[in-house]
């Protein structure tokens, strides 16, 4: 946290934790998995406390925005989860892992989103000709958005993300 992911190595860690570096390397293969798991925790935890403030008694649209503006002023004002915001080291780090693990299986937000497009779609909200798996294709779409914040550019990406989110609730919202 005091030097962020780049200037961190393996020694640094160890000296801090007061273990000896053979200790670090028998739960951790290197300095990324355990950022990638100091991430994941905090990441969940954040999340958690995002969708508790969260008012899913909104429309789907406000539901989403809420949740996106949530999430990008907690990751900007959370040290480790701003890591992943601003540092494209650690955003890459985050990708490689994620591509290795199933973190959908395991993730709070994507249960929350499951819980919410379903029951949007019982309540009319939500298209039935597009199915519950295409439409967490097209959120997962943001998602992805994340791993392109440099190429979109960190002055755009909050405003680029909302309105692609808005866009596929557009998309997704059942005509009247």
């Amino acid at each position: 946290m005091e030097q962020g992911f780049r200037k961190t190595n393996v020694a640094a860690i160890t000296e801090r934790a007061n273990v000896a570096v053979g200790t670090f390397y028998k739960y951790f293969t290197s300095k990324e998995q355990i950022f990638y798991e100091v991430y994941q925790a905090e990441n969940e935890k954040a999340k958690r406390e995002i969708v508790v403030r969260i008012d899913t008694d909104q429309p789907p649209k406000e539901v989403v925005k809420q949740f996106l503006q949530e999430i990008i002023r907690t990751s900007e004002q959370n040290v480790i989860l701003a890591e992943w915001y601003r540092n494209t080291e650690a955003s890459q780090v985050l990708k490689n892992y994620n591509q290795e693990c199933d973190v959908k299986k395991n993730s709070f937000v994507y249960r929350f989103l499951l819980d919410n497009i379903e029951r949007w779609r019982s309540f009319g909200q939500f298209r039935r000709d597009i199915d519950v798996d295409t439409t967490l294709a097209l959120f997962n779409v943001l998602v992805l958005l994340d791993n392109h914040k440099e190429e979109v550019g960190h002055e755009h990406y909050p405003q680029v993300l909302e309105l692609l989110a808005e866009m596929v609730v557009d998309g997704l919202t059942a005509s009247s």
